[in-house]
């Protein structure tokens, strides 16, 4: 999905709000935008799999960065997105316009009216 600089900045800035280190906001960020895998180790986040997450962690991951990814999940990601293989699975196969449409529902990004008017006022 083509996303404005706002929008990209809105999301951006949910990461930064959470303090998510940019290892783990990047593979997140294409996941929801892009619709591409996230690797072994966020794929069994998104999943809440403690156990496959903790031994496909790479071993500089910290317990602080799990705990702001865990924070931002719980107050930012939209449910379609997460909570079991299944929802992942899910989230992989919906199309760009499905998963920009609950972005935007959920506030993660902006709608089409809300970009046209921020790129009309500059």
């Amino acid at each position: 999905m083509k996303l404005t600089d706002a929008s990209k900045d809105k999301l951006r800035q949910s990461f930064e709000y959470w303090g998510i280190d940019e290892d783990f906001s990047d593979p997140i960020y294409n996941y929801l935008v892009h619709g591409l895998s996230p690797g072994s180790c966020f794929t069994a986040v998104l999943a809440n799999d403690f156990v496959g997450a903790m031994s496909s962690s790479h071993p500089a991951n910290t317990i602080t960065a799990f705990k702001n990814l865990a924070n931002w999940m719980l107050n930012e990601l939209p449910p379609e997105a997460w909570g079991s293989y299944s929802e992942v699975k899910g989230w992989l196969n919906l199309t760009a316009e499905e998963r920009k449409k609950i972005l935007s529902t959920h506030g993660m990004i902006y709608t089409e009216r809300e970009e046209v008017e921020i790129i009309l006022k500059g």
